[in-house]
């Protein structure tokens, strides 16, 4: 028993190490969350992460502002883009968009992150995910 709670922060570690790594290369996590292990090997933060907000139905496309007090969910979908928090992080948008004298058929959320040139450290965008929701009573 002595031997087993020796050894029980170590493995836990590693179970906690690889879960991010395949959270990371899976789902895109950002490596600066979960467990934070690879924060210093790269400038993939949460706050090098931005989200795109597109509504649409048969005549227009046109991408709408996020309202700050959504702050936190996009903070969590941008960290960790699954379809699932996207999908939560839609709902929240269509319901602000609603109220508008226009009838969205989708919406279409894109989360992006900042990557840096090697030779310049010019910034440029990259699409991490991009998902489309069916706006309810459209």
């Amino acid at each position: 028993m002595r031997r087993l709670t020796r050894w029980l922060p170590a493995v836990l570690l590693a179970v906690v190490a690889v879960n991010q790594l395949r959270l990371a290369h899976t789902v895109s996590l950002s490596p600066w969350s979960g467990g934070g292990f690879g924060m210093f090997s790269s400038t993939d933060s949460p706050d090098n992460r931005h989200l795109h907000a597109v509504v649409q139905n048969d005549f227009i496309r046109r991408e709408i502002a996020i309202p700050q007090e959504l702050a936190t969910e996009t903070l969590r979908a941008t960290t960790l883009p699954t379809r699932m928090r996207l999908g939560a992080l839609a709902a929240e948008l269509a319901l602000i968009e609603s109220g508008g004298l226009i009838a969205w058929d989708e919406i279409e959320l894109q989360v992006w992150k900042v990557e840096y040139q090697p030779d310049s450290l010019e910034p440029h965008g990259w699409l991490l995910k991009k998902e489309r929701f069916t706006i309810a009573g459209s």
